[in-house]
């Protein structure tokens, strides 16, 4: 389950209880930048955060009795804060192995020209089963780019009031994951099969920490790709310079009638994936020709018959796309809340023909029909909460992959009950149920939606892994 570190937790209640507690507007706004400055640059040490936040009030003009009154109100907010907004660790891998990572990028074996991105290198970070007692003992930061990263992710994913409180997310910071840094491969003669996992619109390799470790840990060798094309929140590229998220695309979803996937925004997203497309494929083809012959990997990976593909959300759209038109390489797919009006159109056709249902907009004109999900084992994950409102147009592929329509032998349609959208990544479990469930991002336990996604991802790897 999600341990709460108790250090960080004290922290993260001091750098938030000031700014909940005060109610003079004209202290609220100095007192909240200095603590959350202040928290960033010495966020781990307790002592002389809990020495400023009581001496503060002590430089205010104020008598003692008032002075005395706000430093008890700070730290009685201090207590309340840390209990209710405690910053969480995620779960560790539950499978026989140590996780280990590396991160690095690979150079593409071609360019796709796009307005999305031009870049020539793809963002990966791989995680393998690793020796227990190798690779480095420092602590790896869930959050690499830092507060950058939760002040862009406030940007575009909060309500207009809170896109400029990005401190409210830097309790992310002090999360760390459960990795090994550049350890050694596990030792043995077992041949490891490989993932490359999409991430979704508004993620990155990170957010998807707990699902791959799992995958790591049961023996599956997982790159995370984490795409340039703008749909992350940030991510930096191999020259150093940070690819921001691309807001462009949201006045597109504006009507009358308020935000939704118009057609024009559609398109515009289909073309976006082809971006995401294409950096999946890279990643498959280094885990099939460049990594074997490293000498961590040498001769320990199953990638003669291809590799297969995880994604979720966008990133579910990737990976069928991927799949339709790659089935060569492509041992089998797993896509999670797959947004499959955002696929390309030879590959969405390929999944929906013949069921009445073509998409927002319809099919542009395409050279020629993916057939690749005709011939791979295909499953689909749709949280109940995006069945009851149809999304993903669950309505159709869940049925045509259970009566044999669409996928190749063993592909499967599954509803997770109790569940929403959001679960299939780490950001349910990184923050505090009571605050998942008043979001709508989470159902009544989403550790437990969290261990069941993994486990269905795992038995169905399992069936097609020969």
């Amino acid at each position: 389950m999600s341990q709460i570190n108790v250090p960080h937790a004290i922290i993260n209640g001091l750098a938030l209880s000031v700014p909940f507690f005060t109610t003079a507007p004209s202290i609220l706004f100095a007192v909240t930048a200095v603590h959350l400055a202040y928290y960033q640059l010495f966020r781990q040490v307790m002592v002389s955060i809990i020495l400023f936040s009581i001496s503060f009030w002590s430089l205010l003009p104020y008598p003692s009795v008032v002075k005395f009154a706000l430093a008890v109100l700070s730290l009685s907010g201090f207590l309340f804060t840390t209990v209710l907004f405690p910053p969480l660790q995620l779960p560790r891998p539950t499978g026989k192995y140590r996780v280990g990572v590396i991160d690095r990028y690979i150079k593409k074996s071609s360019t796709l020209k796009s307005k999305f991105s031009n870049e020539s290198y793809v963002n990966i970070r791989i995680l393998y089963p690793a020796e227990a007692a190798s690779g480095e003992t420092t602590e790896i930061p869930y959050q690499p780019l830092g507060s950058a990263i939760c002040n862009q992710f406030m940007a575009f994913g909060a309500p207009g009031p809170l896109k400029k409180l990005g401190g409210l997310l830097h309790y992310w910071l002090l999360i760390t994951v459960p990795f090994q840094r550049n350890a050694s491969l596990v030792v043995g003669k077992d041949k490891f099969p490989v993932v490359v996992y999409s991430h979704g619109l508004g993620g990155s390799n990170s957010l998807y920490s707990y699902q791959a470790g799992q995958l790591a840990s049961n023996g599956y060798v997982t790159i995370l790709v984490e795409h340039s094309d703008g749909s992350a929140p940030l991510t930096k590229a191999q020259d150093g310079h940070i690819i921001e998220h691309d807001m462009t695309m949201y006045p597109l979803r504006e009507t009358e009638k308020g935000a939704w996937d118009t057609p024009p925004y559609v398109k515009q997203r289909r073309e976006q994936l082809e971006v995401r497309v294409h950096e999946v494929i890279e990643a498959a083809k280094f885990a099939m020709k460049t990594l074997p012959s490293e000498a961590r990997f040498k001769g320990r990976l199953e990638v003669k018959k291809g590799v297969h593909l995880v994604g979720h959300s966008f990133g579910g759209a990737t990976v069928l796309s991927a799949a339709a038109r790659h089935e060569k390489i492509v041992k089998s797919v797993i896509a999670h809340d797959p947004a499959v009006d955002w696929m390309t159109d030879d590959s969405r056709y390929n999944l929906l023909k013949g069921s009445g249902h073509d998409g927002s907009g319809g099919y542009e004109e395409f050279d020629e029909e993916a057939t690749g999900l005709e011939e791979t084992p295909t499953l689909m994950m749709y949280c109940d909460d995006w069945v009851r409102t149809g999304f993903g147009h669950n309505f159709v592929t869940i049925d045509r992959l259970n009566n044999g329509a669409s996928g190749g032998k063993g592909s499967k349609g599954v509803v997770m009950d109790d569940m929403r959208h959001f679960e299939f990544s780490d950001n349910c479990l990184i923050q505090p149920v009571w605050l998942s469930k008043a979001l709508n991002f989470s159902g009544s336990d989403p550790e437990g939606r969290a261990a069941d996604t993994a486990k269905l991802t795992l038995d169905f790897l399992g069936t097609h892994t020969a």
